[in-house]
């Protein structure tokens, strides 16, 4: 997300002085050219940092290749944190579910990098950095130096509030590890953005209505009403009830003894449904919520009852609440064309833009959606290819390695496979003439 030469749209910049950061970032590439396995592997990453390795992914490392079934596989992301630059970093063979490697660096000026942390697990050592080397330290790494199934990020984070309160200069260790939980949304062409959607949130109707009525969706209004239990009862088996009640009650807990106003509950919805579920803070109740959506002639419609593409737009509503309110958070989504006319999803990206400039959000997107792909929308830099070769190995790389012209059409271009990334067919075995 670092800005290439482009000169346009400086608007669409995050500017400290010292980096040039985009707000957005727009993948395109052919049906299994690794768009998705690129969101795959930030969630993985996400998921091994908070809540230790998932299950399922020994088979998850590239099989193109035999000797890669006990080669590591490397994560690493670049963050910006409070006008500083961090690298953290761990490799991880997955067919054996073994850590091998973890870091964290902060990046200086010219990319000089000062070390917090360095684990490797084959050697059983961790190093620390000078202001990081201090005894309480050394006595918490003590117990993870040949612990290949955890990562130390993620067992400096476990109830260790306290340590964070009364030594300040270890922080960084714990905003590396909020930044993972609290601003790094990775989302499947499916999934909401957000536990409680913006635009159901008491404060957003008035302005969520307008939205909503303003992008051609024929919905002239919603409401919000009570559905009691008989819906959720009918939808969600007993179990899942108890173990959403249970995980609703730790949160209001845990955000009263840190003094935080916490409004607890989520969202519940397979394909069709979509219910709202909200927590008494005192007696942890859950209180059960639909939308309603009035259409003309004061017809009213539930959320089944719409189509796919209003479904998935009210999804998406919520980056333009989020850049609205100021959000640093770092949104990725697979396939945010899915189920939308190309008028909608370009209105949606030029709504967004058109907002960036007020907060530190930055969107990361994989589409097919060519329509949005003109240099009166995007910069060349937010435009990018992923392409994979005839071994298997996908390359990613943006349309600022090419010097096009502002008037291109960038669309047709593309399309014609000027800039790879596009579909090739065998004719030959597709069309079969008959003699």
């Amino acid at each position: 997300m670092i800005s290439g030469k482009v000169r346009a749209k400086q608007e669409h910049l995050k500017d400290d002085g010292k980096l040039k950061l985009l707000s957005f970032a727009a993948v395109y590439g052919a049906n299994a050219s690794g768009k998705s396995n690129l969101t795959r592997a930030m969630r993985f990453a996400q998921a091994n940092i908070l809540q230790g390795i998932p299950t399922g992914v020994t088979k998850s490392y590239c099989r193109v290749y035999e000797k890669n079934h006990s080669l590591p596989s490397k994560f690493e992301f670049e963050i910006q944190l409070d006008k500083k630059y961090y690298a953290y970093g761990f490799e991880i063979i997955l067919s054996k579910n073994s850590i091998t490697e973890e870091w964290l660096y902060e990046i200086g000026p010219r990319s000089t990098e000062r070390e917090i942390f360095v684990r490797d697990t084959r050697k059983k050592e961790i190093k620390f950095g000078k202001k990081f080397d201090t005894e309480i330290m050394n006595t918490y790494a003590g117990s993870m130096l040949s612990n290949d199934s955890v990562l130390f990020l993620t067992e400096m984070n476990r109830n260790k509030g306290d340590l964070y309160r009364n030594h300040l200069d270890l922080t960084p260790i714990q905003d590396i590890y909020l930044w993972f939980r609290d601003r790094l949304s990775v989302n499947y062409p499916n999934s909401p953005l957000s536990p409680i959607p913006s635009f159901t949130i008491e404060k957003n109707l008035d302005e969520a209505n307008q939205i909503i009525s303003a992008l051609g969706l024929g919905i002239c209004h919603f409401k919000i009403v009570d559905d009691g239990q008989d819906s959720y009862n009918k939808l969600v088996p007993v179990e899942i009830q108890k173990r959403l009640r249970e995980d609703f009650e730790r949160s209001v807990i845990e955000a009263k003894k840190l003094g935080v106003v916490h409004d607890s509950g989520g969202l519940l919805r397979n394909d069709t449904d979509f219910f709202i579920l909200k927590v008494d803070p005192d007696t942890f109740d859950i209180r059960v919520q639909k939308l309603l959506f009035e259409h003309e002639n004061n017809v009213w419609f539930e959320m089944y009852e719409e189509s796919d593409g209003t479904r998935r737009m009210l999804d998406l509503l919520e980056l333009i609440f989020a850049a609205k309110s100021g959000s640093k958070k770092v949104y990725v989504i697979d396939e945010i064309d899915r189920s939308l006319h190309p008028h909608l999803t370009h209105k949606l990206i030029e709504t967004y833009l058109n907002l960036v400039d007020k907060s530190e959000i930055q969107l990361i997107v994989t589409t097919h959606e060519s329509y949005i792909m003109n240099l009166d929308l995007l910069r060349r830099d937010e435009i990018w290819f992923i392409e994979k070769d005839k071994e298997g190995v996908s390359s990613l790389y943006s349309l600022d390695d090419y010097n096009e012209r502002f008037d291109k059409k960038i669309d047709k271009a593309y399309l014609d496979g000027r800039y790879g990334g596009v579909p090739f067919f065998d004719d030959h075995i597709l069309i079969k003439r008959k003699v």
